[in-house]
């Protein structure tokens, strides 16, 4: 049986504005996440910039979160749509 890996992890306490609280709340329910989740996030790109999407898939990722993506009725017209 495969040993399982276990993620050590520290808990970690920071002082903001309320502002500022409530803003990145706001930003994480926006996205559909847990408030942990969006601020690992925004921290992750600093702490290991070799993980980050490329110029496209960023590209992609700030079309999808300004409504610009391709609606389609099914599979067939999403690949008419895309031309493949």
């Amino acid at each position: 049986m495969p040993e399982k890996t276990v993620s050590k992890t520290t808990r970690m306490s920071i002082d903001i504005s309320v502002k500022d609280h409530k803003r990145i709340k706001v930003l994480a329910s926006a996205e559909g996440v847990t408030l942990k989740d969006f601020v690992i996030d925004c921290i992750r790109e600093k702490i290991h910039p070799e993980k980050q999407p490329n110029a496209k898939t960023r590209k992609a990722m700030s079309d999808a979160r300004k409504g610009k993506t391709t609606k389609a009725k099914n599979i067939a017209d999403l690949y008419e749509q895309l031309g493949i």
